[in-house]
């Protein structure tokens, strides 16, 4: 071959935009000039496979699902499928998949009431927590003996994390995905692999998370995703939960299950939690357990009172506005604010209404009319403490 053609191969890494090509037309020297025909190429052409398949009925009746085909529950946990495990932070997702890695070396038990159905390796994708918590976590564990052919933990430096826009990130995860051949991949968090939370940055970062998993086509992946932040009207329980998702719904739509972890209240000393399936495309949905945080993983509640946990069957009383989300807001008399922006302000604190936010707000006959005043330039605020009665008016 001459310099010349040499001098336009693609080198190593390159694309290639005749990689693909079939050479219907190139000239074989050896056959005098004549054209390879199509059927000659096509012959000479490398296989490939398909890239979507069809099936009869009766093929579809007879198929055999594979006896590892479903790793945790009811099909919650599968492989070749995305799940989610979604909750608000701080509430025991990132313990809980320490929790599942330990299970599936071992091969049985149960996760929050769902059986482990097989042996399984976990590889664990996290920017969560560092080594020293991982350290502490880790020294809970009585027993070690053999996890080290089971489970395999990232930890990253602080202040960097996944970094999945950066093509050398990927090919470094898909070397660990050969090496290492997880039959369960876990990403832990969502929104570390995608910019913002628009569609078009969830697909990205879905199409990104593809590339990876296509080092193990035939491994679950269970992403880790927060719930949005919660709102006064919020009365979600059981499927409506999904709904609940920080973002776009196409995280929901494209994974097969999705499992909602929610804190069982807001008392800083109660570590309960309650684990609802909120959807499950191929089997049955399971019903919602509660659970108490230990020094190793989770204890199941046995007596939890889901009708307080709901709220007495939805009628929880609304937030009110009392006189501390103003104090925050106008800073106890040294900050002032056009109207607008105090209700969009005490909305968000006392997590009301905007209708509620601005009724509190009434300068003339309101519930705060006595502590709330008004400037010359229209910016309103609110007398000092020592001016006004202290407590709620």
């Amino acid at each position: 071959m001459s310099a010349t053609v040499n001098e336009y191969l693609p080198r190593p890494g390159e694309f290639d935009p005749l990689a693909d090509y079939d050479g219907a037309d190139i000239v074989d020297p050896s056959r005098n000039g004549e054209s390879k025909t199509e059927a000659q190429a096509a012959k000479e052409k490398k296989p490939h496979k398909p890239l979507i398949e069809f099936y009869s009925p009766s093929q579809l009746k007879n198929y055999v699902v594979p006896a590892d085909q479903c790793l945790v529950g009811d099909f919650h946990l599968q492989r070749g499928a995305p799940s989610v495990l979604a909750g608000p932070p701080g509430c025991g997702k990132s313990r809980a998949t320490l929790w599942l890695g330990v299970l599936g070396a071992q091969g049985s038990g149960n996760w929050f009431g769902m059986p482990v159905r097989c042996r399984f390796k976990t590889l664990i994708v996290q920017s969560e927590n560092g080594l020293t918590r991982l350290h502490r976590d880790f020294e809970q564990i009585p027993n070690l003996d053999g996890l080290d052919d089971w489970l395999r933990i990232s930890a990253f430096p602080s202040y960097r994390g996944f970094e999945f826009a950066n093509p050398y990130f990927r090919a470094d995860l898909k070397a660990a995905l050969r090496d290492f051949g997880p039959q369960l991949v876990i990403v832990d968090p969502w929104n570390a692999c995608v910019r913002d939370s628009m569609e078009k940055d969830f697909l990205e970062g879905f199409e990104r998370l593809r590339e990876v998993m296509a080092e193990a086509p035939d491994a679950a992946c269970l992403i880790l995703h927060h719930l949005r932040k919660p709102r006064s009207e919020d009365r979600h329980k059981g499927r409506s939960l999904a709904n609940l998702l920080s973002g776009s719904y196409v995280l929901v739509s494209m994974a097969r299950s999705v499992m909602v972890m929610q804190p069982a209240s807001d008392d800083t000393e109660d570590a309960r939690v309650v684990l609802t399936p909120a959807k499950n495309n191929d089997g049955e949905l399971g019903k919602r357990t509660a659970w108490t945080r230990k020094a190793g993983w989770f204890e199941e509640v046995e007596k939890f009172d889901f009708e307080e946990f709901d709220g007495a069957g939805g009628a929880r009383r609304e937030p009110k506005v009392n006189e501390g989300h103003l104090r925050d807001i106008f800073e106890d008399g040294r900050r002032w604010c056009v109207l607008k922006v105090a209700a969009s302000e005490l909305e968000e604190r006392a997590g009301v209404k905007r209708s509620a936010a601005y009724e509190a707000l009434k300068l003339e006959r309101g519930r705060f009319s006595n502590l709330l005043t008004k400037r010359d330039d229209g910016l309103i605020g609110i007398r000092r403490a020592k001016e006004t009665n202290e407590g709620e008016l």
